[in-house]
């Protein structure tokens, strides 16, 4: 059957199909000086079939194609795709030359191409193992570089709408410490142009053109790419300067996309949106959480302090937004001088018993809603620590100046423990601290670590001498006396080694 076959075919057709289509003399010079109808008769062929190319001489005919586009006369790119057979390698190589001179129509042309060998798919996966083409070595384009993060480093809104229609996509580099197939390979291969690769992805994907187009919520996801930036700096140390600039990149982004609010309202839409953030999962569901009763939530605003955004938080809007919070009513607390001030302070802390029962009595009254203002808040809890440190000075004083009444445990323990209130007050605000934020913002926030020290030592201190004041108690409940209840009760200095010097 093959020798029937062999019979209908003319008998020139292997020749006709093998043979290579040669580069044809003086093409770049007339495509150089703009000849369209000279470059259609180089590459005119009397049999009209579309021939492969010699591979001695694919730099030429890239040359060529990239020349073309140079100049600007899509006609003359249209003539060349049109008579030459240019393989996936050389179309990426020219998309790349017409994305860097923002020519979209061009790139519609070439990706049209693309679209003609019915082989999309491969192409577009392609485009991202374009690190392992030692031909491109020759241009100028750095390692790893496709169109769209060419695009996108460049932001061309425009081609990069075109190219992710057309189903284009920056693909995530892998972990630092990933050992996949893809990766070692990458490395044993060429291991600089592996990591510049990984450099120029992370460039298109911290471009303002990716993270408008490419994201439904373009400032949370600016967020995570710069703390995910801060950490590849630390992992690769070698690359820390180019990590710290594309984190600042996306800084300066969320600074922008916040700069844009017109008013009030969309200030509020935008520092009062959490948005989807349960793609790590680690972070709380923050928009249930408030902090006081018509005070606004700012879940956006405090997703940015998790994500450590100096730049954003300090943005006048935010500064401005917070400092309308923290005066409340008050909003000629910012206005007044600094006498003034001291003096409301000094009012507020000698007024601190009565305002706190007034509160705790009626919180709806106009008293108990000015107490709830922040800035007033914060100095009646000031005043409350100053309180607290004046009691255990006055305990000490006591001690001191009534060492023969005191140094025996025959005293109540209620006499020396007057300081437990505040110590109570200051557990009770640490754990609503810890339902406000998470467990996980609580102990972020190194302060805390202080605190819980703090509170830790003196509940000890607390829970030993009830310990004492009850085996003391127990053991006088029988009539007789009894050794051990002279020793919990009565005993003076020489018991050195007693249960209330362990308390102490």
């Amino acid at each position: 059957m093959a020798s029937d076959f062999e019979g209908v075919m003319p008998p020139n057709w292997k020749e006709i199909v093998n043979k290579k289509l040669k580069f044809p003399e003086g093409l770049l010079a007339a495509i150089q000086d703009g000849h369209l109808v000279r470059v259609q008769q180089l590459l005119q062929v009397s049999d009209g079939i579309l021939r492969q190319l010699d591979d001695a001489e694919d730099r030429a005919w890239r040359e060529a194609l990239n020349l073309a586009i140079r100049t600007g006369s899509e006609e003359t790119t249209r003539t060349l795709l049109r008579f030459v057979k240019f393989d996936f390698r050389q179309v990426h190589e020219a998309l790349l030359v017409a994305v860097d001179t923002n020519q979209p129509h061009v790139v519609k042309l070439l990706l049209d191409r693309l679209d003609q060998e019915k082989s999309l798919k491969m192409d577009i996966k392609s485009f991202s193992m374009a690190f392992f083409d030692n031909s491109i070595d020759n241009s100028r384009f750095a390692p790893g570089v496709t169109p769209l993060t060419l695009a996108c480093e460049k932001d061309l809104y425009e081609i990069v709408d075109m190219l992710m229609k057309k189903g284009h996509a920056i693909p995530r580099p892998h972990k630092v410490s990933c050992g996949c197939l893809e990766c070692s390979n990458g490395r044993k291969y060429d291991l600089l142009k592996f990591s510049l690769s990984r450099i120029n992805t992370y460039k298109g994907i911290a471009s303002r053109a990716h993270l408008s187009i490419a994201s439904e919520d373009a400032m949370l996801t600016a967020f995570k790419l710069s703390r995910e930036l801060k950490r590849l700096s630390k992992k690769e140390p070698e690359f820390k300067p180019e990590y710290l600039a594309l984190e600042q990149l996306s800084q300066e982004f969320a600074f922008e996309l916040l700069g844009m609010c017109r008013n009030q309202s969309e200030v509020t839409a935008v520092l009062n949106d959490l948005g989807d953030d349960d793609a790590t999962g680690e972070d709380e569901d923050l928009d249930e959480q408030a902090f006081e009763e018509g005070i606004p939530n700012l879940a956006r605003l405090r997703l940015a302090v998790n994500y450590n955004q100096k730049r954003f938080v300090a943005h006048p809007i935010c500064q401005q937004v917070l400092s309308s919070i923290w005066c409340g009513s008050l909003q000629s607390w910012r206005g007044s001088n600094s006498v003034w001030k001291v003096f409301i302070s000094c009012s507020i802390f000698v007024t601190m018993p009565l305002l706190c029962l007034v509160y705790w009595v009626a919180p709806k009254s106009k008293v108990g809603k000015m107490v709830k203002i922040p800035v007033i808040k914060f100095l009646l809890h000031s005043a409350s620590y100053l309180w607290f440190l004046v009691f255990l000075l006055v305990e000490s004083l006591v001690l001191e100046h009534h060492h023969e009444m005191f140094k025996g445990r025959n005293q109540s323990m209620w006499e020396t423990s007057l300081h437990m209130v505040w110590v109570a007050g200051f557990f009770w605000f640490e754990c609503k601290e810890v339902w406000i934020e998470g467990m996980r913002s609580y102990l972020l926030d190194w302060w805390n670590f202080l605190d819980i020290v703090i509170l830790s030592m003196y509940l000890a201190s607390f829970v030993l001498r009830l310990l004492v004041f009850l085996k003391g108690h127990f053991y006088c409940l029988d009539p007789g006396s009894s050794p051990e209840c002279y020793y919990f009760t009565e005993a003076g200095e020489l018991f050195s080694l007693a249960p209330s010097a362990h308390a102490e």
